[in-house]
């Protein structure tokens, strides 16, 4: 045989590449069965070969880029070899099986390694596999470790046997579209449910915005803004505003420690939310240690300044309670200073990123003045105001006093409901 038939360093033929290698390529990786376990349906077409041509060793092969794997076998213990030494690479490159009476006298094979070790092969018939798309996938093979002759009936068999693991791979290709299918069920299914998750958490968050929101304002403004993107300040004719804060409470606070001040502040300011929420009265703002409330934005005009009296009175009392105990376990307490004015004022919504309520006006400014006058333990009230609910309510008359910016104004503590 001449030398140069063999590259470089090698005594044997390494098979050559299809011109349609990249197409052939994907047809194999498309089946999806390099390296999968063993199935039955080619298992038993390799041992129906075996029975049928008495060979010690029969096998699948697909021919991948650099190796060939034996998608089933009988007779070896290898999975599969290098596509260099592949004799069915040479067989993939014909349209009809490939026979090799005996390798040790075809050049292209005498040297190969499967041929001078193991498995020995002597023998070699090999049918090309077309994969469902018509390229060559890999062969059907026939080896025995004697020379034998192979008659045209037996080359018949190995290509009806052939035409069977061909059937196989088309069904491979019908089981591939239909896990495909089901895969893009399932994902379809899975986007389905993340979706409805997804609108659930949206659905949430824009209930958890709007209970911010209502906390934040009263129900008709919350709305307007949502709706409109803005709201347009309001001119209240009349309504009721509390104001209170902590006697002594610089004092009292500068001996607390931060954590403990701010719990303290927090556990009375969520109860005097809730007493607000009890009796009707919209809780606009703390600042400091002082709470501001108003009673009357709701439309409402007829009882609004009792609704505040309840409020505040059902405060002071709560205050005085808290005090006492705290006093009697040895902490610091404080007490309360309410004061209660109405009128009218101007009511809106400031700011872009952290929108507030707020209210302006004359009568604001006087129920902090009211507020800023009283005594601790007391509700504090203006004439204006005991006027609205004299009918209702016991009062000391106090007088007139003189309030800072203000001048003169007459007052009445507010002891408790007729």
């Amino acid at each position: 045989m001449p030398e140069n038939d063999f590259p470089d360093g090698l005594c044997y033929l390494p098979p050559a590449i299809p011109s349609n290698e990249t197409d052939r390529l994907n047809e194999v990786l498309g089946l999806k069965l390099l390296d999968t376990p063993p199935e039955e349906r080619f298992d038993r077409i390799v041992r129906l070969a075996r029975t049928i041509f008495n060979v010690p060793i029969t096998y699948v092969s697909l021919i991948a880029e650099d190796r060939q794997y034996f998608k089933a076998r009988t007779g070896l213990d290898m999975k599969g070899t290098s596509r260099q030494i592949s004799m069915c690479g040479h067989a993939i490159l014909q349209d009809k099986p490939m026979i090799v009476p005996d390798v040790r006298k075809d050049h292209r094979f005498a040297s190969n390694p499967l041929v001078i070790g193991e498995p020995f092969v002597r023998f070699y018939a090999g049918n090309p596999l077309r994969g469902p798309n018509g390229y060559k996938v890999g062969t059907l093979c026939v080896i025995d470790r004697s020379p034998r002759s192979f008659e045209q009936k037996e080359i018949d068999l190995l290509r009806e046997l052939a035409a069977l693991v061909e059937h196989e791979l088309e069904m491979t290709r019908v089981i591939n579209a239909q896990a495909e299918v089901i895969q893009v069920k399932e994902a379809l299914e899975k986007s389905e449910l993340e979706l409805a998750k997804t609108v659930e958490q949206l659905q949430m968050a824009k209930d958890q915005t709007e209970s911010l929101l209502y906390s934040i304002l009263p129900k008709e403004l919350a709305e307007e803004l949502q709706n409109k993107g803005h709201v347009t300040p309001v001119r209240y004719d009349e309504v009721a505003i509390l104001f209170a804060d902590f006697a002594g409470f610089t004092r009292v606070s500068s001996a607390m420690e931060p954590e403990v001040l701010v719990q303290e502040l927090n556990d009375c300011f969520c109860h005097f939310d809730w007493v607000m929420a009890k009796h009707g009265v919209e809780k606009l703002k703390t600042i400091g240690d002082g709470y501001l409330a108003v009673a009357g934005l709701q439309g409402q005009k007829a009882g609004n300044s009792l609704q505040v009296v309840r409020a505040a009175l059902e405060i002071r009392d709560f205050m005085a309670e808290r005090k006492s105990e705290r006093e009697q376990k040895g902490l610091p307490g404080w007490g309360v200073r309410i004061g209660l004015h109405a009128g009218p004022l101007v009511a809106g919504v400031v700011g872009v990123q952290k929108i507030a309520f707020d209210v302006w006006g004359d009568t604001v400014n006087t129920a902090s003045r009211i507020e800023s006058a009283g005594e601790p333990g007391r509700v504090n009230v203006s004439k204006v105001f005991y006027d609205r609910v004299c009918d209702d309510v016991v009062a000391v008359p106090r007088g007139t006093i003189d309030c800072k910016h203000k001048g003169p104004i007459e007052m009445f503590f507010i002891d408790k409901l007729k």
